[in-house]
């Protein structure tokens, strides 16, 4: 089975995503939906979304509210898990997981 090719500038999305939570994260901003982070980023939506759930799930927490979804709306929250991490702690992370995946 072909491994998936991540996208020209994936590892630059990753650290602009993982800024911006950063920051929010040491402003006490709390969640941010992927509409804001996408906003702040000046990145697609889909690019945003994309980038978290294929690359970043260790490093986030996402939430999606049923009651959300209940009513047609799929509005995903993020934050850092772990607010401490540096960037070239998300680096080393994505050196190990494409050593990991080849």
């Amino acid at each position: 089975m072909a491994r998936k090719k991540a996208y020209k500038g994936t590892s630059v999305n990753i650290i602009r995503i993982f800024k911006i939570l950063k920051k929010a994260a040491e402003e006490e901003e709390g969640f941010l939906t992927v509409s804001e982070i996408a906003k702040r980023a000046s990145l697609h939506k889909w690019t945003v979304s994309r980038t978290l759930d294929l690359y970043m799930g260790p490093i986030v927490e996402l939430v999606q509210p049923p009651e959300l979804e209940a009513i047609g709306l799929q509005v995903k929250l993020v934050k850092l898990n772990n607010p401490k991490l540096t960037p070239d702690q998300v680096i080393s992370y994505l050196r190990m997981r494409s050593k990991i995946n080849t």
